[in-house]
């Protein structure tokens, strides 16, 4: 085999082995619209604190930019 086969295998083995379904309902006779399922829970990840990085710098973003509104029309009305 050659290097590009061997590659493409490894990617297939890798993609198969990530992507998985969920716990087994129990009973599998009774299959229940997706609608009706509950949402799963929400388990922790190592790109929580991450996620929290990027949360708390959305919010100093935010407000920044309605300090900056706020100079800009103090500017404006001062200008007038």
């Amino acid at each position: 085999m050659n290097p590009k086969q061997w590659l493409a295998l490894t990617l297939v083995i890798f993609g198969t082995g990530c992507g998985g379904s969920g716990p087994p309902s129990g009973d599998t006779t009774k299959a229940q619209p997706a609608v009706a399922q509950k949402a799963a829970e929400r388990r922790e990840t190592v790109f929580d604190p991450w996620v929290g990085t990027i949360d708390r710098a959305k919010g100093v973003q935010t407000t920044v930019d309605a300090e900056a509104a706020e100079q800009r029309r103090k500017i404006e009305e001062a200008t007038r």
